[in-house]
């Protein structure tokens, strides 16, 4: 469920706030549940505006851009290498010690393929039925 818009949320605390209505009916008004009116009021009350409260931005990535580069290098001069093998390098070279779906993402976000070549060329006949 989608958080309610700043603006919703300061008519609600407004529509409160003029005292003509009880929080139920308030609730009712706008289509919320009473315990939302009273959340909003609340929050108005101890922060002084009922909106949203930012949201964290998560973990930083453990590829930096000097890991990434290292990457890049690697999988130019060995365009073969498994995952696996770029994790130990990062970890080697870089001093980087991440996961095997980080080293994932972070190709994914250089635009470099994971898939290796075949082992085997591929017949340029098709197979016989």
């Amino acid at each position: 469920m989608k958080a309610y818009s700043n603006d919703l949320r300061r008519k609600i605390v407004a529509a409160y706030e003029r005292g003509h209505r009880s929080q139920r009916e308030i609730a009712e008004l706008f289509g919320v549940s009473p315990a939302t009116v009273r959340n909003f009021v609340r929050r108005k009350r101890e922060r002084g505006a009922p909106d949203q409260l930012p949201r964290g931005g998560g973990a930083p990535a453990l590829i930096n851009d000097e890991a990434r580069a290292e990457l890049r290098r690697l999988i130019a001069s060995a365009p073969d290498a498994t995952l696996e093998e770029a994790r130990e390098h990062l970890a080697r070279e870089v001093g980087v010690s991440v996961g095997l779906s980080a080293v994932c993402r972070a190709l994914s976000k250089l635009g470099l393929p994971r898939k290796k070549s075949r082992s085997t060329q591929v017949s340029a006949t098709p197979p016989a039925s």
